[in-house]
């Protein structure tokens, strides 16, 4: 699991569900004597899917985590599936502390929903910063992502760019406001999604990034390159001569 999570292109996450779909004893009979004499002690099942849902993506990107709360679906474990059903239908959701895997099943699930959510504010969700960027892949379904105080990385700004460059792209409105540490790889990774032919972004907050020289540079040849959309840009206290080219 900790190699599918590192892997860049994603080629090893259907090996690893098929790896933890073999938990089953259904799964085991199929393959017959394929498998050999294998050890179905409950006890070790459960630290299996314990270790799954507490397992630390640090590092590691929002989508590549969502393949966790797959694996736990091969086990047949549906307790996250079920919970964030429940915290779906509440009233009260603000109230409810989730957990790292809790966010990777909400942004699946949000992403996979036929209905295009018109807003995804991170500060409504009760859970860590970690947890906060599992979410963002829910981005490439929604109209309007509010992204504040995240501690966006570069990694973070690369899913991101993927919901830019979605076809089709729902994303109009982009808060960023205060990712002190949107840095100028970041940045880049931001400006790629930008100069997709698909984006159809009509206003980017940047309020007090610290975009240094560069990063307005870069995201100025990104906005000169595909201005057809923009209508609003902030970048209140943040040094901007480079964009008023």
């Amino acid at each position: 699991m900790e190699k599918s999570l590192e892997s860049k292109n994603g080629h090893l996450d259907l090996f690893v569900r098929f790896l933890h779909g073999l938990s089953l004893k259904s799964n085991q009979r199929l393959l017959g004597g394929l498998l050999g004499q294998t050890d179905n002690s409950p006890e070790i099942i459960q630290r299996a899917i314990n270790n799954l849902k507490e397992m630390n993506s640090d590092g590691i990107s929002p989508d590549r985590s969502i393949n966790i709360f797959h694996c736990l679906t091969e086990m047949n474990d549906h307790s996250v599936h079920q919970e964030i059903q429940e915290f779906l239908k509440s009233e009260n959701r603000s109230e409810k502390e989730l957990s790292e895997i809790h966010c990777s099943a909400l942004a699946y699930m949000l992403q996979m929903s036929e209905e295009v959510l018109d807003e995804l504010d991170l500060s409504q969700y009760n859970t860590s910063q970690e947890g906060k960027l599992r979410l963002i892949p829910a981005v490439r379904n929604c109209r309007k992502a509010r992204l504040v105080r995240c501690g966006l990385s570069e990694i973070s700004c690369a899913a991101l760019a993927s919901a830019l460059k979605s076809n089709p792209s729902h994303l109009k409105e982009l808060d960023l406001t205060e990712n002190y540490n949107l840095n100028d790889s970041g940045v880049k990774q931001l400006c790629a999604g930008l100069e997709s032919p698909n984006c159809r972004l009509e206003t980017l907050r940047l309020e007090s990034c610290g975009l240094s020289e560069i990063s307005c540079a870069a995201l100025a040849s990104a906005l000169k390159s595909n201005p057809s959309h923009l209508k609003e840009l902030d970048l209140a206290a943040t040094t901007t001569w480079r964009i008023q080219e």
